[in-house]
């Protein structure tokens, strides 16, 4: 019989980054566990975005910046595992995290900061608030309801297909609800929806293609 050799894989660094997460969902609990809640059941909660263009909140406080750290960790996590999936010379590991969590912050830090200003500049933050919410809004929702899937992922024998199912389910739900929340907006101001789309959505994206390719 022949002996087979057992690969050794070291998951210590993930099971640091999950604890990172964990301890970052306390800190928002004790700063705001009501609005943590909301945050989690958006999608099903009756005028949640209305509710939060009315509250005015600067995205500067404590909540708003723990619960974006949050966002961009899970986000982080989940982009290193379709990486590895779709790239499978590439091994699982830290550096390859490190790298993929700095450019997804720095990505969604500087479209943040575009989002706001840009939109002072062109006027058009009133048209745009409850776009700008539900959008905002709910990609932090994805990012505490995929949190879950992606310790399964890690620690159980859930396949990278269900976590992709997962994310596809739930981003469409945002495009969905963001659409319906917005349709107004869509239909009776359509200029200065292609305007921010433009400048705020379609932008960005082919300046990071010209960059990268």
């Amino acid at each position: 019989m022949q002996a087979l050799e057992r690969i050794e894989f070291s998951n210590n660094w993930l099971t640091l980054v999950f604890m990172v997460g964990l301890l970052l969902l306390v800190v928002l609990k004790m700063l705001n566990h009501q609005k943590l809640f909301e945050y989690s059941r958006a999608f099903f909660l009756k005028g949640f975005i209305e509710k939060k263009v009315e509250e005015r909140t600067a995205f500067f406080n404590a909540f708003n910046v723990v619960l974006f750290l949050f966002f961009v960790l899970v986000y982080a996590l989940f982009f290193t595992n379709l990486v590895v999936f779709f790239l499978p010379e590439t091994e699982s590991n830290f550096q390859i995290f490190l790298k993929i969590l700095i450019l997804v912050l720095g990505y969604f830090s500087i479209f943040s900061i575009l989002d706001l200003v840009l939109c002072h500049l062109l006027e058009i933050k009133t048209e745009l608030a409850h776009f700008i919410a539900a959008k905002l809004g709910y990609s932090y929702t994805i990012a505490l309801l995929l949190f879950p899937f992606l310790i399964l992922k890690a620690y159980s024998f859930l396949t990278i297909y269900v976590l992709i199912t997962v994310f596809v389910v739930l981003f469409t739900l945002r495009g969905v609800l963001t659409f319906i929340n917005n349709k107004n907006l869509i239909i009776n101001k359509l200029f200065y929806f292609i305007l921010y789309l433009c400048a705020l959505e379609i932008a960005p994206l082919l300046i990071i293609y010209k960059i990268t390719v």
